[in-house]
């Protein structure tokens, strides 16, 4: 059964999940783009906050094809005690910058159904490097959610060969209530929430509710019992 992530941008939201069945909770400034990058003394304030009560992740940012710039950022949020570090994959040129980078934390590789998706050779090269897991999530919020650009099929393909590989899965990208059951279907480790888990549903960037979040959580446990 998947696990639920659920995507912050503050200490205030990390308080509303710390109490709820919420598996992990990741950091990420939705005005930023698909994977924008909270400052540094916010990361620090929320893990500090959360304690280890919860596993963390966060993103680095919707950064260039630069291994400088990837590695000076990955860098700084590794000095952090976040258990994952996610890192956009925005063509397939970014696969061969991604393997150089090291980190003491584990590398999550996120790619975009409405940009593409990897072959099995690329996913096996990000394995070889290091990296500990694979997403798949969208880029632009504007253009639909994850299943308007690919289908079940295409995501149980990649899902698959992550598997194989022992690689943590995850799928995101605007998904929400009605989607819950076809992705426990699908069975990634995680499921991503950010807008589902909204006071406006519509609005990435207005304030995580509670009631959004039990709401989710509950439909989530339901179906485990079925």
């Amino acid at each position: 059964m998947p696990k639920i992530l659920a995507s912050i941008k503050n200490l205030s939201e990390a308080k509303i999940l710390i109490n709820t069945d919420i598996d992990i909770i990741d950091l990420k400034d939705p005005l930023k783009g698909a994977l924008g990058r909270l400052g540094g003394k916010d990361i620090i304030d929320i893990i500090n906050f959360i304690d280890k009560k919860k596993l963390t992740s966060s993103t680095v940012g919707d950064l260039p094809n630069n291994e400088a710039i990837i590695s000076h950022n990955v860098k700084e949020i590794s000095a952090t005690e976040v258990d994952f570090i996610k890192i956009g994959v925005y063509d397939n040129f970014y696969i061969n910058t991604l393997c150089k980078i090291k980190s003491s934390k584990k590398l999550i590789a996120v790619f975009f159904a409405d940009v593409f998706l990897p072959t099995e050779s690329e996913i096996k090269n990000l394995k070889k490097s290091g990296f500990s897991g694979v997403m798949v999530d969208t880029s632009n919020k504007k253009l639909g959610n994850l299943f308007s650009h690919t289908s079940s099929i295409e995501i149980s393909n990649f899902l698959e060969i992550a598997k194989q590989l022992d690689l943590l899965t995850g799928i995101a990208g605007s998904i929400n209530e009605t989607h819950i059951a076809e992705i426990v279907k699908l069975n990634p480790n995680y499921m991503g929430f950010r807008g589902a888990l909204c006071s406006d549903k519509s609005v990435r960037n207005s304030e995580i509710s509670q009631n959004s979040v039990n709401n989710i959580i509950n439909l989530v446990n339901k179906l485990k019992k079925n």
